[in-house]
């Protein structure tokens, strides 16, 4: 149900009573919505278009408090059990001025990784009409989900690692009276989706986001270096890395629904007689696309050397995997 039009229904019925339901067998046992997509009357061709734009926003999204209440409460809370602080005065003042973000760095992940909100696009033509003994229903929609995830502007012009989604749909409904007591019902929809995610999947990026602290590790080294997480742990990366470096996978999906309804008036046997036989044949089909990558990561020394410069440590070189699709 969550790939029709909004556009193309014309009513939608819900069936609880078993009575109702009993033809369905096993799988009306939770009850039955019937949706009825809109058919052609007899009149003039006519063309209606419409086009809507919505701006969504998150709703719940934990707050985490920023590096340098972090690190005042990591400290409390180890004096509390007799154990050496973590930060040194001098480093709480380093970091609460913000003045050695690569060693000391106070970072706000939700505001690196996620935008405040997001765009989403609807547009539908639908043109109907016909005569007495031909009626026609036709109509294509368009919808597009911009993602929340805030993107790397040089990757993003080579291609999309957000999460978003977009849908065509298109549907006909022709009805024919073949004779006045037969009639011809001939329908055929279609829907056409693509859904895009980043490399790593979202559920990585929301993971690293939980588990990453704000005084961890730095988005990115001055120097352009990408930092590797200090857990060292799939399921915590740097966030950044995860939603933006990692390439991107594309899921399409493609449904065709026909069906074809012969409705007989059998009239002369039996006055409201009628005989009616319905054909249906579907197709669905599914194609991915993975195009993953791992950036070059290293980790700095908390200490520099001599001349006060950072002191790195590589951890992995570069990968890159090759292009999957499947159908």
């Amino acid at each position: 149900m969550d790939d029709i039009s909004i556009e193309d229904i014309e009513s939608f019925q819900v069936l609880k009573d078993a009575s109702e339901t009993a033809i369905y067998g096993a799988r009306g046992a939770n009850g039955v919505v019937l949706i009825t997509t809109k058919h052609g009357k007899p009149s003039k061709i006519t063309i209606s278009a419409k086009a809507e734009t919505s701006y969504n926003t998150r709703t719940i999204t934990p707050e985490f408090i920023d590096g340098p209440t972090y690190a005042s409460l990591i400290n409390e809370a180890r004096i509390t059990r007799n154990e050496e602080p973590v930060y040194q005065p001098d480093e709480l003042y380093i970091l609460k001025n913000g003045l050695d973000p690569d060693l000391l760095p106070n970072v706000d992940w939700m505001d690196e990784i996620l935008k405040k909100g997001a765009m989403t696009y609807k547009a539908s033509l639908n043109i109907t009409g016909g005569s007495t003994n031909t009626r026609y229903f036709v109509s294509a929609s368009y919808v597009e989900e911009e993602g929340m995830y805030k993107t790397d502007k040089e990757i993003e012009k080579q291609y999309n690692t957000n999460a978003n989604a977009r849908r065509w749909n298109y549907r006909m409904n022709a009805d024919i009276d073949i004779t006045k007591s037969t009639l011809l019902n001939v329908g055929i929809s279609g829907m056409l989706k693509k859904v895009n995610d980043t490399g790593r999947g979202s559920s990585l990026v929301w993971n690293s986001l939980m588990g990453q602290t704000p005084v961890s590790i730095p988005k990115v080294y001055s120097n352009g270096y990408f930092p590797a997480s200090e857990y060292n742990e799939n399921y915590r990366d740097n966030p950044w890395i995860a939603s933006t470096q990692t390439g991107y996978r594309q899921n399409w999906t493609n449904q065709i629904q026909t069906n074809v309804t012969l409705n007989q008036k059998l009239d002369f046997i039996t006055e409201g007689l009628k005989f009616i036989g319905r054909f249906g044949y579907d197709t669905n089909n599914s194609n991915y696309i993975n195009k993953l990558k791992a950036p070059e990561r290293w980790k700095a020394e908390r200490f520099r050397d001599s001349e006060g410069n950072l002191v790195f440590k590589r951890l992995n070189e570069e990968q890159k995997d090759d292009t999957k699709c499947r159908r």
